[in-house]
């Protein structure tokens, strides 16, 4: 497997060289993960059957010597041309086929006749040698026999024709040592990660996940796609502080004040009962008591809780009712009105309940996650094309700045996540659209990249100073109230300074390929 590998990585390299010489470093990269997964699979598949395989050796191994050691030679031998008797002088096993068949060379001791003949007695059909002269039949007879070398002589005793051939086995016995040598090398730097029981039961413990992955990515894939999921992923999750902070301005608005909540009931859901003081005395009757039940229930519509039933009352101005709040994934499956699809495995329970704690498992069920959820996004994106906040309490980076952000606070859109400053300045035109996340790096610098040793080294005053020399041109990112926090350069309008202060060349990682050499990526 190394050596398919490493002949598919140097036809690869040197296809590559042609047209672009730089990627050489990536292709080294791939090959050797590629190489690695490979290996890790043949590995864990032959050490499942690891006993069954030396088992087996060893049976044919006991067969092959058996039918060596107890085969009894074809009796009554006779010589064809002379009728004497014929005697064993070599005996052979042949292995060609699936049948072991035992071959005895008969040789005669008066004529020096041979023939080769199975233990059945049948003769093996062989091709007499020619002259290259008359084409009758001749002889051919060892002359010199050394380690490397073999001298025939072929005589013919119809026309007195006679040659000599040398037999030269210097060059494939150096090209046996030669891969001899290569296979003990790799043996030595492959052994220990690779043909030990730790490693080995690593391996097939791998290998056996792979199904328990593929299936757990395919499920994090179906969920995010399914609408019960496009539905409960809409409903804002709020803790009672951030419960507290949307229902405030609302009562106020209503005129109703002093917002309390009571120590909650915590069961499968968190129930808590709120009093708020009636500031409005025309608010008396019935119908006031169902505006305000209306008003519960528009503002808490997107969110996780909500009011229950016939629970609201309004006794000399104090107005009490009692909230629900919705928290497992099931519960909120059920505030929205849907059922979680149902899961349907190619997995047995034993399968998942032995791998799905493992990493690979857990790494397959973060990226079906990551891809599930991209999807999801995308699909809303058809009724929101500019983008939408992402509305969760996960944190996010800022593609532009870096800032981090809860998803109440950055915006999404197919070029990445924007907290809401980046996001205003885009909007508002005040710096160009700076493309997908990807092609930051080709498309635009900041200002703490001046600075950086690491790319340009230039002292912040400088900056300042090429600025107003006009030789540096920046986009100046503003908070609300005009304050600026973030500077962004493209490369399209700082050719000029760009020549005059080149970006220093970043360090390289530095990796051994397949043929041991150092590829820098």
């Amino acid at each position: 497997m190394i050596e398919v590998c490493t002949e598919a990585y140097v036809k690869g390299k040197s296809e590559l060289v042609a047209k672009d010489p730089n990627d050489k470093g990536q292709l080294a990269k791939a090959s050797n993960w590629l190489t690695k997964q490979l290996l890790f699979q043949v590995v864990g598949a032959r050490y499942r059957n690891k006993e069954e395989a030396i088992e087996k050796w060893m049976l044919e191994a006991k067969l092959k010597q058996d039918k060596y050691d107890f085969t009894n030679e074809p009796e009554g031998v006779r010589c064809p041309s002379c009728n004497k008797p014929m005697h064993v002088r070599i005996k052979h096993l042949e292995t060609l086929d699936d049948t072991l068949r035992m071959m005895f060379l008969f040789g005669c001791d008066t004529c020096d006749k041979k023939s080769w003949i199975y233990e059945d007695g049948q003769v093996y059909p062989s091709t007499p040698i020619l002259c290259s002269k008359c084409q009758h039949e001749a002889t051919i007879s060892t002359i010199e026999q050394g380690k490397d070398k073999v001298v025939w002589k072929t005589s013919c005793s119809s026309c007195g024709f006679s040659e000599i051939t040398t037999d030269d086995f210097t060059k494939s016995r150096i090209e046996n040592e030669e891969r001899e040598k290569e296979e003990r090398s790799l043996l030595e730097k492959y052994q220990e990660n690779y043909c030990s029981d730790t490693e080995g039961q690593k391996a097939l413990e791998y290998i056996d996940a792979l199904p328990v992955a593929d299936e757990v990515y395919k499920e994090q894939l179906k969920k995010y796609d399914s609408q019960a999921y496009l539905s409960a992923s809409s409903v804002k999750k709020l803790t009672i502080i951030e419960l507290e902070r949307i229902l405030k301005p609302q009562f106020q608005k209503e005129r109703y004040s002093n917002l309390v909540f009571s120590q909650p009931e915590i069961g499968r859901y968190i129930i808590v009962t709120f009093t708020i003081q009636d500031a409005d005395p025309r608010h008396r009757s019935h119908n006031d008591l169902n505006n305000l039940k209306k008003l519960l229930k528009d503002t808490l519509e997107r969110t996780n809780w909500r009011l229950m039933t016939d629970s609201l009352s309004n006794r000399l101005g104090y107005v009490t009712g009692r909230l629900k709040g919705y928290e497992s994934e099931r519960d909120i499956f059920e505030l929205v009105g849907m059922k979680p699809e149902v899961k349907e495995t190619k997995i047995s329970s034993e399968q998942r309940s032995k791998y799905e704690s493992g990493n690979v498992v857990q790494l397959a069920k973060i990226m079906g996650e990551i891809r599930g959820t991209q999807n999801a996004r995308k699909h809303r994106l058809k009724n929101e094309p500019d983008g939408f906040l992402l509305e969760d309490d996960q944190v996010y980076s800022c593609s532009i700045c870096g800032e981090q952000h809860t998803g109440y606070e950055t915006w999404w859109n197919l070029d990445g996540s924007y907290c809401d400053d980046c996001h205003r300045n885009l909007s508002e035109k005040l710096i160009p659209n700076l493309g997908k996340r990807i092609d930051k790096d080709k498309t635009y610098f900041a200002n703490w990249q001046l600075s950086s040793d690491s790319y340009f080294g230039i002292h912040a005053s400088t900056a300042r100073k090429l600025r107003k020399q006009d030789l540096l041109h920046g986009y100046d990112l503003t908070r609300k109230n005009g304050d600026v926090y973030f500077t962004v350069y493209l490369y399209s309008e700082n050719q000029e300074f760009l020549k005059q202060y080149p970006q220093k060349e970043r360090q390289k990682m530095i990796i051994t390929d397949l043929l041991g050499e150092q590829m820098a990526i």
